[in-house]
């Protein structure tokens, strides 16, 4: 009995917890307090990490040293057991081991038969995580036996549930299953809820790698709740990270992405290196099965480093097999070899059978690439047998279509056929997504291998109605668009279809689907972001203008830049990402099923209505090698086959650019050519009208304005300089038609019926400490215009822009630019002390107002698998402008003060943005021969 006046060693106890507490000094005799604070370390050990540590480092300091004459073995067995206890909650396991053998010791010479027992459970999930599975199931019998016969139920039943981790890690998911499931009835029984908890999430977790993901969510969903009624917090975010891989597995990507960020950022806050790790590394999974392929690498990198740390050799393994499928999808199959060889040496030391089979899967894979198909089909078979011995049923499934692809390679198109179909039904009825797409996909490439264009039309049909339901849930375009991307082949086959019957009604629609999808998606979306990101990555931004304008000092001197190049790469990884992850947080609670869709909702009769006479659009196709295009008029659409081949194009443009950009420094040092270089480029211009558009002319006669929308590289030629279709008139093909361009028919559509507003307000913004003439552009620009507003030098920062661009019917920007083809949402604007990036622009509340854009270059774009338009002329067009001016090239600064001074009298005068850039180009034109000096502005989004 506690005497009067000193508290009783639990209070004791928890009060030493508080951090603010001192250490208390030795106290070797104080048994009660050392039970006191172990079980406070247990009872924290899963809700609250830290303070099991501070129970481990308070029971530590009341033990001294054991060298001690008064030394009580009770009390050092304790404080062993509870640093073995602290240092497994950091996923220290090799140090976790030698604690608890001391304490085991200790704790027997005391006498303490049945705590020495306990300290052995523990020891169990430790040797497993090391892969020492053999000792891990030799341990838990040993101690499951002792504790049985000194009557520990509840020791023993902890046991049971460690054991069924152990199985779990073994892939013997039957007899995991069976082990939770008795654990979790006795540890109810003698009212030890967490660890109830815990079993119950361990036997969801068996069901559903059995399959039975109806059973596993029902078990999840329970132990949810009752996690929720006990304060359980690190056990809601592993059951947010289980519940995500089930849903992986079911290909439902909305809802994996939004559990796994919600698990990591709860194991974030509470410290957890190894459950954070390992959420890091699952992200990496969804994003690999997206085909986000370099921002995989990186997680896994990084998750390889932290497993390294920790030498955890399971997690090791699995994170290399995954790393070599990234490789091996960026067609790097040495790197690729070297991962998966890697992992399967790692595995086979283990033992671990799934670990095999999945490198054997991947190895399958990546042979099934190259197109060895005995090789692909010997792996796959061997990989479906150890994942069906296992049970383990999502994995036998992917097996299966990769061995019926390797058949269908082989010619064996009959096996391949049936092989496909069986999967297909066992996949529906297992609710597997992903299966469910490729094995139609395969039955599709299967009839059109055998001539059967509509049974190969009817399931490419059926895998892209379930690739969509998948596609349109997630919650980001940039996954969306990767995703698409990976399954473009679909489409492809659709389009082919199409062109062979030659409708050309039906040939656009195709073509639509294959075009700016995301773009489009983005654009109807009706909770669009309306604002810059927050103050969440300040410091990011402020680490990443720094380094930009460190880049350039060191640019101008003529240093090296690299060191401080690779951290600004690094940093705008890192913002990119945050950005993501935000995204993914949203969607967990957001209420929607996912983001908006454009999917069918493109209608080539609305396209002709919204068009006047006199009206054309010109979309661009490209089947293989062919360059096809439909031209739409009122009167209807005309389909023009084999325009030209698509790899003379793409020869000839690349002759045109180089040409047009002979003046990239400056006319200054070829003034004496400058004759011989526009006879030049006027003839490589000659040679792409006589590819890309002579054979349209016929179809637009009668045209006075056309839109185009330009396929792939395409839209990297200036359409205005081009020779008319009457060459003997002398006028560019600029004079003869009022052009614009657009990323897709879709949005061309949208274009009509989305002008511009009258311009009355003008919001100018000029930086010219790169460019000298920006400002007074910019302050000429706002003076045509009362109420307007020039933000000159300090001025122009992005704040600024920000404040003013949303009332603004045109928004002007002067100032120097950059695309980055490498990281197209990087492409910047560089106002005063800050860049106005792709993804910031995208922030911008704009009105449906005119951009124009006077800068270097700001036309160009990353043209994304799916004809994705990558840039600066995107970002606006998401923010919300209806009209975008861009440049092609680098602009001369002067020469380009005085065409927009022509332009912008053209629209004062009331014409509109095509027409008047017509006019800016035909002034500028009569002054200035070259195309180089007038051709680079185009307009985005419609005339």
């Amino acid at each position: 009995m506690t005497p009067p006046g000193v508290p009783a060693p639990d209070e004791q106890a928890r009060h030493l917890l508080d951090a603010a507490t001192p250490l208390p000094d030795p106290d070797p005799a104080n048994t009660a307090l050392a039970w006191a604070l172990k079980d406070l370390c247990y009872a924290a050990w899963t809700t609250e990490p830290a303070r099991a540590a501070r129970a481990a480092d308070v029971l530590h300091a009341l033990a001294g040293p054991p060298d001690a004459p008064l030394a009580d073995p009770t009390v050092q067995g304790l404080a062993h057991w509870t640093r073995a206890i602290a240092e497994l909650t950091q996923a220290r396991m090799a140090a976790a081991l030698p604690e608890l053998d001391r304490a085991e010791a200790a704790l027997a010479t005391a006498g303490q038969a049945d705590a020495a027992a306990q300290t052995q459970v523990p020891k169990i999930m430790a040797l497993a995580m090391l892969g020492r599975h053999d000792e891990a199931a030799a341990c838990g019998r040993a101690a499951q036996a002792r504790l049985l016969a000194l009557g520990n139920v509840r020791a023993a039943s902890r046991v049971s549930m460690n054991l069924g981790g152990l199985q779990l890690h073994r892939d013997a998911y039957a007899e995991a299953s069976r082990h939770y499931r008795d654990a979790a009835v006795l540890f109810a029984r003698v009212g030890d809820h967490a660890q109830s908890v815990l079993a119950d999430i361990g036997h969801a977790s068996a069901q559903s790698s059995l399959g039975d993901f109806d059973e596993a969510l029902r078990l999840y969903a329970r132990a949810r709740m009752r996690a929720e009624r006990h304060g359980m917090t690190p056990s809601l975010a592993t059951i947010d990270e289980l519940v995500a891989l089930l849903e992986l597995a079911r290909g439902r990507f909305r809802q994996a992405l939004a559990g796994l960020e919600s698990a990591r950022r709860l194991y974030e806050q509470l410290g957890l290196p190894l459950p954070l790790a390992t959420a890091e590394k699952q992200l990496g999974d969804v994003y690999l099965e997206l085909r986000l392929l370099p921002e995989a690498r990186r997680l896994f990198d990084a998750a390889l480093a932290r497993y390294a740390a920790l030498a955890l050799p399971g997690e090791q393994a699995w994170t290399l097999a995954q790393r070599g499928r990234v490789h091996a999808l960026l067609a790097q199959p040495a790197e690729a070899g070297a991962d998966l060889e890697a992992a399967r040496a790692l595995f086979a030391a283990q033992g671990h059978e799934v670990g095999q089979a999945s490198v054997g899967l991947a190895q399958a894979e990546l042979a099934l690439a190259g197109g060895d198909a005995p090789a692909a089909l010997a792996l796959a078979t061997a990989a479906g047998a150890r994942f069906g011995q296992a049970g383990q049923a999502d994995g036998a499934a992917r097996a299966e279509v990769v061995e019926a692809h390797a058949l269908r390679l082989a010619g064996r198109l009959d096996a391949a056929r049936q092989r496909f179909a069986t999967t297909l039904a066992a996949a529906e009825a297992a609710q597997q997504g992903q299966v469910q797409v490729r094995c139609q996909t395969g039955l599709g490439l299967v009839a059109q291998a055998e001539g059967d264009a509509a049974t190969a039309r009817a399931a490419f049909a059926a895998a892209i109605q379930r690739f969509e339901d998948q596609r349109r849930a997630l919650p980001d375009d940039e996954l969306r668009s990767a995703f698409f991307a990976d399954h473009l082949q679909l489409f492809q086959a659709l389009l082919g279809g199409a062109l062979d019957g030659g409708e050309p009604v039906e040939v656009l629609r195709q073509l639509e689907r294959c075009r700016a999808r995301s773009l489009a998606e983005r654009l109807v979306e009706v909770d669009r972001e309306a604002e810059l990101p927050d103050d969440a990555d300040a410091g990011l931004r402020e680490r990443l203008n720094w380094l930009y304008r460190r880049v350039q000092r060191l640019h101008e001197a003529g240093d090296s830049a690299a060191e401080p190049e690779a951290e600004l790469r690094r940093v705008e990884q890192a913002l990119l990402e945050s950005a993501r992850r935000q995204r993914l947080a949203a969607a967990r609670d957001d209420g929607k099923g996912g983001g908006a869709t454009a999917d069918d909702d493109f209608d080539p009769a609305a396209l002709q209505a919204a068009l006047q006479a006199g009206d054309a659009l010109v979309a661009y196709g490209v089947q293989g090698d062919e360059l096809f295009a439909c031209v739409v008029t009122p009167a209807g659409v005309r389909l023009q086959r084999r325009v030209a081949s698509w790899a003379a194009v793409q020869q000839t443009l690349q002759s045109t650019r180089f040409q047009l950009e002979a003046l990239r420094h400056g006319s200054a040092p070829v003034s004496g050519h400058l004759a011989t270089l526009t006879t030049r480029a006027n003839t490589r211009l000659a040679q792409m009208h006589a590819l890309v558009w002579a054979p349209l002319a016929g179809l637009l006669v009668e045209a006075g304005r056309v839109l185009i929308v330009p396929h792939g590289a395409l839209g990297a030629l200036p359409f205005a300089a081009l020779p008319a279709a009457l060459p003997a008139d002398g006028q560019p093909l600029g004079q003869r038609h009022q052009l614009a361009l657009a990323p897709s028919a879709r949005e061309a559509l949208r274009g009509l019926r989305r002008g511009p507003p009258p311009v009355r307000r003008v919001l100018a913004v000029g930086e010219p400490s790169q460019l000298p003439e920006a400002g007074r552009e910019a302050e000429a620009v706002a003076a045509r215009f009362p109420g307007s507003q020039a933000l000159v030098g300090p001025a122009a920062t992005v704040q600024a822009l920000r404040a003013g661009a949303p009332g603004a019917d045109l928004l002007h920007l002067a100032c120097h630019a950059q695309f980055r083809a490498d990281s197209p949402r990087f492409s910047a604007l560089h106002l005063h002390g800050e860049a106005l990036t792709a993804d910031l622009a995208e922030g911008l509340a704009l009105s449906p107002c005119t951009v124009v854009l006077s800068a270097c270059e700001t036309g160009l774009a990353e043209q994304g698998a799916g004809a994705e338009m990558l840039g600066l002329v995107r970002a606006f067009l998401v923010a919300g402008a209806a009209r975008v001016v861009a440049s092609l090239w680098p602009v001369d600064d002067a020469i380009t003060a005085a065409f927009m001074g022509r332009f912008y009298a053209s629209l004062q005068a009331g014409a509109a943005p095509s027409q008047a850039l017509q006019t800016a180009q035909a002034g500028t034109a009569a002054e200035h021969l070259h195309p180089y000096f007038w051709g680079a502005f185009v307009i985005y989004g419609g005339w």
